[in-house]
């Protein structure tokens, strides 16, 4: 996730520290410190008001939050995400996908479908299915679970065929970044 490029400030490199320790931590399983270098960098004085690091800090710690069950906390950060993507005109998949994910964990599923509901039009605008083939599968089969447990059974095994073609077409695609909401609960 290494979000800032060659040549920036020291200040910024001390932001860029903190989201490569997060993401260091997040390969160790290592949520909790996830978080807390998360944090650092939301409270960093030199993170961009508004624009896609911005929203995609928010987004991680959002993320972070919600594996450790802290589930309004999550959705708050979450939500802000998808706002400051939205203010800045960048990719808001990310937000919707994982606020989709959250409530399916929650059981939520209503509102669940509802975030899931909004990411068909955005695949082909944010080419999603060539960068992140298995996340949309993965968000078509956690919006399937919603419609289903919905009452909307048809539409819910439409989306498991959708989740199907798309990994049938790229069976050694990478997983991304699948968010194991509710997984570190204290």
């Amino acid at each position: 996730m290494c979000l800032l490029s060659p040549g920036v400030s020291a200040i910024d490199l001390e932001l860029d520290e903190y989201i490569q320790r997060a993401d260091a931590a997040r390969a160790r399983g290592d949520w909790e410190s996830v978080a807390s270098q998360i944090a650092q960098a939301i409270n960093h004085a030199d993170l961009p008001k508004n624009g896609a690091l911005r929203s995609t800090v928010h987004l991680e710690y959002g993320r972070a939050m919600g594996v450790l069950c802290q589930y309004a906390e999550s959705e708050k950060y979450l939500l802000r995400a998808k706002e400051i993507a939205e203010k800045a005109d960048s990719a808001t998949f990310p937000a919707l996908y994982e606020l989709g994910a959250l409530n399916v964990a929650q059981k939520k599923f209503a509102a669940a479908a509802e975030y899931f509901s909004q990411l068909p039009p955005l695949l082909a605008r944010e080419s999603r299915i060539k960068t992140s083939a298995l996340v949309v599968a993965d968000a078509y089969e956690k919006y399937a679970v919603a419609l289903a447990a919905t009452g909307k059974p048809d539409e819910a095994e439409e989306r498991r065929r959708e989740a199907g073609k798309i990994r049938e077409t790229r069976p050694k695609a990478s997983p991304g970044t699948i968010t194991p909401y509710g997984a570190k609960c204290p």
